[in-house]
């Protein structure tokens, strides 16, 4: 018996999403969150996708890196920045972008 499209999109579906998440899958209203190594977070922006998302962080990880260098506390030392978007059961992680992997 063959499948119906909607249910070949749920088996390939993102768990927890309707879809499949990759980087250029638009997320809607998703937000991307540093997060240090204790679990304190800081909201960084909102973001279309995965792509915007990895660039935005890429972005912000040297912007604290310059100030580093300059000799100033940068005011927040991001461990990892993970993108909430909204899923089947309200806002879960689509994706973790390690600060290490920028």
């Amino acid at each position: 018996m063959a499948r119906n499209r909607k249910e070949q999109t749920r088996t390939n579906a993102t768990p927890g999403f309707a879809l499949e998440i990759k980087d250029d899958t638009e997320l809607g209203s998703a937000m991307l969150i540093a997060e240090d190594e204790d679990s304190h977070y800081l909201p960084i922006g909102s973001v279309v996708n995965i792509d915007e998302g990895r660039g935005i962080a890429l972005d912000d990880l040297r912007r604290r890196m310059c100030e580093l260098e300059r000799g100033n506390d940068p005011g927040f030392c991001p461990y990892c920045y993970k993108i909430w978007a909204r899923g089947l059961d309200g806002f879960l992680v689509a994706a973790t972008i390690l600060a290490t992997e920028l």
